[in-house]
């Protein structure tokens, strides 16, 4: 697959295999360390849903829009009651309000301890409730660095024309 234009952080820039075996490179994964990425590269299944898993779960990009999910439009820290609280399990939990939905999503989950990956729980709402929505006017998500210049200038240089449609993912 052909990334939507310069600008979409979902779509692999590289690919091997066909069918079954087909494969593609993280691109955030790719990225150096300077860059926000990792200085690696990660072959993740395309076929299985491993590479989508991995956008969503790990990084918080949408299939649907090639860019990272809207954040909660407002927080909330609600106050568990003490019936409902177990041993290792949190006193209060942090919620976030869905721009889309308007519902408030837990931020955390219930057992103290920090996740690995914090926005996970915002993720997978964001996964099923976001599609190609976004916060009216969210913009600024990239880097501007030398590789944006160069791609500010290409673009400036080689408009696109026509609508982009939604993806499917």
């Amino acid at each position: 697959n052909q990334p939507r234009n310069a600008y979409d952080l979902y779509t692999p820039r590289f690919t091997k295999g066909i069918g079954r075996t087909k494969e593609g490179v993280c691109p955030i994964c790719f990225e150096s360390e300077e860059r926000g990425g990792e200085g690696r590269t990660e072959w993740l299944s395309m076929k299985f849903s491993a590479y989508n898993y991995h956008m969503h779960y790990f990084h918080g990009i949408s299939c649907y829009t090639g860019l990272p999910f809207s954040p909660p439009i407002e927080f909330l820290v609600m106050r568990r009651r003490p019936s409902q609280i177990r041993k290792g399990e949190r006193e209060e939990m942090m919620q976030g309000k869905c721009h889309r939905c308007g519902e408030w999503t837990p931020m955390e989950g219930v057992k103290n301890c920090e996740l690995k990956i914090k926005e996970l729980y915002w993720w997978k709402h964001a996964v099923a409730c976001h599609r190609s929505s976004t916060i009216p006017g969210e913009r600024d998500i990239y880097m501007n660095d030398n590789v944006f210049d160069k791609l500010k200038e290409y673009e400036h240089l080689n408009p696109v024309k026509g609508e982009e449609e939604e993806i499917e993912c």
